[in-house]
């Protein structure tokens, strides 16, 4: 670690809270077993990025508030989703900026991280577990291209640290797909307002998958993995998406 670290805040999005809530408790108990004091709160809410995406901004500004307040006194704040840290990242400024949570927004941005960069290049985290699967890591669109990094600031983007991680992991095959750059098809409401060519998207994203020889999908997205995962199961394609958690803390055979 690079210093003592207090106290850990975690950021656990609404999709992971409707759908996959083992994944915040798997993440709780990496951390606590790791001797680092968690948080999360009951008060939580959604960060509001869907409702700035639509365009109410007003609404969007008074759970950003909240977000902040909760966490105000962790030295960290960690998220399941890397694209709820892009968002605050990239968009608080423009709803806080030169307001009365003008300084506060500025240090939840510093100190809000994604798992996998926490787990690298916070804590130099070194997994040991066995997970015998080909995996394929799934980049996140906007995440790859906004998400800023401090361990290298000069670049923007997290693309190494889902995949140093995973590497380190006893029995794991990683595997590249093709076009990872492209996106999956969610693209928040886009999916549900141009269906087909959202299909056409997420058809193409999991025969890459299949090329690549890939039996589990993951990213640092939970929403794309849900997303990718309906989809499959509607095709009956022998493929599962997985959370990055719950490869790092397999569930008990």
């Amino acid at each position: 670690m690079d210093k003592k670290i207090t106290k850990v805040g975690i950021f656990v999005p609404c999709c992971i809270d409707q759908f996959a809530p083992r994944c915040a408790f798997k993440t709780i108990s990496l951390l606590e077993g790791l001797g680092i004091e968690c948080y999360y709160p009951d008060e939580l809410t959604c960060c509001g990025k869907e409702l700035y995406n639509q365009g109410d901004k007003n609404a969007a500004k008074a759970l950003g508030e909240k977000l902040i307040e909760l966490y105000d006194d962790c030295q960290y704040v960690v998220s399941l989703s890397s694209g709820c840290v892009v968002y605050i990242q990239k968009h608080f400024g423009k709803l806080f900026h030169n307001t009365t949570f003008h300084n506060s927004y500025r240090q939840m941005i510093d100190k809000c991280f994604d798992l996998s960069d926490f787990l690298v290049n916070v804590l130099h985290y070194a997994p040991d577990a066995s997970f015998q699967h080909s995996v394929a890591i799934m980049d996140h669109c906007t995440t790859q291209r906004d998400y800023r990094c401090l361990a290298h600031p000069d670049r923007a983007g997290l693309h190494d640290e889902p995949r140093s991680l995973l590497g380190n992991i006893r029995q794991t095959r990683l595997v590249e797909m093709a076009q990872n750059d492209v996106c999956c098809g969610l693209g928040g409401l886009f999916a549900n307002d141009f269906t087909p060519i959202a299909d056409s998207l997420t058809r193409r994203k999991v025969e890459a998958a299949q090329v690549a020889g890939a039996d589990i999908i993951t990213s640092t997205e939970p929403s794309c993995l849900m997303h990718l995962q309906s989809y499959i199961d509607k095709a009956d394609i022998g493929i599962k998406c997985l959370n990055i958690i719950d490869i790092l803390v397999p569930d008990e055979k």
